[in-house]
């Protein structure tokens, strides 16, 4: 019999070039009983790689390492989003809070210098004078700026 394909295959396989269905021929080849003694001293090869092939690793291999090891095993922890993110929520929180108490240490300094809340909220709008005062005339509604040294109220 000539096995000159499966020793251009060998060749081929050691130098790289064997398609994945070329090395199956050759592992179905070599899983045979009656390989040519010329051929026989790459026969372990292949059925090693075979027997490697169908070998998986299973769950408790970690273990098993871990205790040949002398390591305790440690388990990861699971960070969700909120997790991640809760940091940055408490920082927004500080920020926020930061802001609301120096706006409002602002105006109580405003309205102890001025010591009138609505001048301070309507600062820059229509300020009076110290000599103006505001009449008010019931009857017409009319609101006008009167000098208070030219009149005198009743």
């Amino acid at each position: 019999m000539d096995f000159k394909y499966i020793e251009q295959l060998l060749e081929r396989y050691f130098a790289a070039e064997t398609t994945v269905q070329e090395e199956r021929l050759l592992r179905d080849f070599f899983s045979q009983d009656e390989v040519p003694a010329h051929l026989r001293k790459w026969q372990p090869l292949f059925l090693a790689e075979k027997s490697l092939a169908e070998a998986h690793l299973d769950e408790h291999f970690d273990l098993r390492l871990l205790q040949l090891t002398g390591e305790e095993h440690v388990q990861a922890l699971r960070i969700t989003l909120a997790q991640r993110l809760r940091p940055l929520f408490k920082a927004a929180a500080f920020v926020a809070f930061a802001i609301v108490l120096g706006t409002a240490v602002e105006h109580a300094s405003e309205y102890q210098q001025t010591g009138n809340p609505v001048q301070t909220a309507f600062q820059g709008e229509d300020e009076l004078d110290a000599n103006e005062t505001t009449v008010i005339d019931i009857r017409s509604a009319n609101a006008e700026p009167v000098d208070s040294t030219d009149q005198k109220l009743p």
